[in-house]
């Protein structure tokens, strides 16, 4: 029988892989749920809650689902936000998860730290239960 793969799911995993990153070869980079605040460890990546969405069911169960993913980086410079960015297309394309967007670095006055955005899109098989490049 198919088990959906859900948003929780698939918000654990990210964080799961997110969390393993060291981008400074060293530490771990936080990998956070909630908008940082000033208080935040940094650098770290907000994970935002993935989108889904239904392509294909069978029996009022999703076997075919498509899932975008907006990871934003935060750090102190715009060098660091790009390098994070690189390692989480690294981590994730592990997973087929790949790359489909960048917003510009923007620099957020009150946390006084730069953030990047990334927006990414992967497929799930049900019947394999697997990820597959969105083509």
């Amino acid at each position: 029988m198919i088990e959906e793969f859900t948003t929780k799911q698939m918000s654990d995993l990210l964080y799961q892989d997110l969390s393993e990153i060291k981008d400074d070869n060293t530490n771990k980079t936080e990998a956070i749920f909630q908008i940082p605040t000033a208080d935040s460890i940094f650098p770290c990546r907000f994970i935002h809650t993935p989108l889904d969405s239904v392509i294909k069911s069978q029996n009022a169960k999703p076997i075919l689902k498509d899932f975008q993913i907006i990871i934003q980086h935060w750090a102190e410079t715009q060098e660091e936000c790009m390098e994070m960015a690189s390692g989480t297309d690294e981590k994730l394309q592990k997973r087929n998860i790949l790359r489909t967007d960048t917003e510009p670095i923007v620099y957020d006055k009150t946390i006084q730290k730069y953030q990047l955005t990334t927006k990414y899109k992967v497929r799930w098989e049900g019947i394999t239960n697997s990820f597959v490049y969105i083509k």
